[in-house]
Parts: structure tokens; C-alpha cells; sequence
């Protein structure tokens, strides 16, 4: 498991932890989605649970599920929301037509990392493509069932979480599609989708361009910082650890 795995798995566990002992955090909860009967516990989901790292569970049956992050301030302030391979990004927004363009853009890219994966020259056509699925490209990468869901980040610097309704968060996201200095796709102020790059050292007999390669998987990416600046009016809660 990667550090970043490792970081991930962590934080969820001390969100699980933790929330318990707050009970005037778990009170605004409550609050938020009208839950009228006591808090019993929070549970790891596991593998099989959607985006749902956390799941908040109520006497009368209610759960909340909670998608958590973490982040440093004075670091690079990134986050994988998703992944998948190119072919199955394809099959899932239906861009069987598209496959081809992209599948040469993610080689050439594969090729030269410090080229651009969307030159200037193919942006119109990309633009056209995703402005079509960029909202749900969203859902897909923040959410399983937003009604019921938070989104929780943990400042790791100042041990601090942060709690969103995500409802409210998707009312704020954004779905207009620009492009990064690097070529990649901006969905909004806070989403990137890119190539996922990096593997080259564990993925030896591999060549790059191939689309096996999980370099070549599709990566949606929260800019933390700015998530947390266009967030700042729905910021549920907040308590420190």
C-alpha cells in the first residue's frame, strides 16, 4: 500500500473514531438531516461501499455516510477522488465514439510527460465532449447518494476536521470546463481530470502506452485549497483532534 493509501486509511479510521466524542458536532448532523433518535456509532464501510469511507449509524435506523479526506496546507494540496482505466471511463459516460481521440491523447502523453494532454490545438473538440458529462462526472467521482452523505476533510497540520453536507457541496461545485497550464481538464474551480501518470518504477515490463498501464488510468483530482474556499458558507462543522 502507497503512503498515500496509508494516509487515506488512517484518517478514516480517526474520523471513525473520533466523531463520537463530539457530540455537539454529531448534534448539527442530526440537525442538517433532520434525525431525530441518538447516535449509535460509526463503522469502517469497507471496500464495497461506494465513495462512503465512514458510515454514521442512528437508533432509528438512519445512517449518514461519509466520504473522508485529508490534506496538509503546506504540501501539495491534492487528492484523488477516483480512478479507472480509460477504457471503463469510456464505457461509463457512453464515449464509445470518443475512445479513439482519447486513447491517443493518453499514448502521446505516455510518450512525454512534459507534454500537455490536451493540446490547445484539441481543446474546442475536448471541450464539447466533457461539457456534456461534466456534472456527472461529478456525481460519479464525489457521491453515491448525496441526500444521506458528508464530505469530511482533515486538515492534517492543525489536526482539524471539516464537515460538508454533500448536498450543499454540489450546489457550489461548478461544472465549466477549462483547461490547466498542463493540458488537463478543469471541471469547475476545485476538480482536475487528468492522466494518472507515476508507476513507471512497479509496472517495468509494461511500456508506458500501453493503455493496460496504470499510468494510463483516468484520475480525478480535488484541489483542496480551493474546495475549501468555495465550501466556506456550507462548513457544517468543524472540531479538532
Amino acid at each position: 500500500m502507497n503512503r498515500n493509501a496509508i494516509i487515506g486509511r488512517n484518517v478514516e479510521i480517526l474520523f471513525r473514531n473520533s466523531i463520537g466524542d463530539n457530540p455537539s458536532v454529531v448534534s448539527k448532523i442530526q440537525a442538517y438531516f433532520g434525525i431525530q433518535s441518538r447516535f449509535i456509532n460509526a463503522i469502517s464501510t469497507g471496500i464495497h461501499a461506494e465513495k462512503a469511507d465512514v458510515k454514521m449509524e442512528f437508533a432509528d435506523g438512519h445512517n449518514v455516510d461519509a466520504n473522508v479526506k485529508a490534506f496538509k496546507k503546506s504540501g501539495i494540496s491534492y487528492n484523488q477522488l477516483t480512478r479507472t482505466s480509460l477504457p471503463n471511463f469510456c464505457k461509463r459516460f457512453s464515449l464509445q465514439s470518443e475512445q479513439g481521440i482519447l486513447e491517443g491523447l493518453f499514448r502521446e502523453k505516455s510518450k512525454n510527460a512534459k507534454g500537455k494532454l490536451f493540446p490547445e490545438i484539441m481543446q474546442d473538440k475536448i471541450r464539447l465532449i466533457f461539457e456534456k458529462i461534466a456534472e456527472d462526472i461529478l456525481a460519479w467521482s464525489f457521491s453515491y447518494k448525496k441526500s444521506r452523505e458528508i464530505i469530511v476533510i482533515y486538515e492534517r497540520d492543525s489536526s482539524v476536521m471539516l464537515i460538508y453536507p454533500m448536498k450543499e457541496v454540489f450546489k457550489r461545485l461548478g461544472a465549466e470546463i477549462s483547461f490547466t497550464r498542463n493540458g488537463n481538464i478543469a471541471i469547475g474551480k476545485c476538480v482536475v481530470f487528468q492522466r494518472k501518470g507515476g508507476n513507471g518504477v512497479l509496472f517495468k515490463d509494461m511500456p508506458k502506452h500501453d493503455l493496460r498501464h496504470p499510468g494510463n488510468n483516468v484520475q480525478i483530482k480535488l484541489k483542496m485549497k480551493e474546495f475549501i474556499a468555495e465550501m466556506k458558507d456550507v462548513l457544517l462543522a468543524t472540531y479538532s483532534i
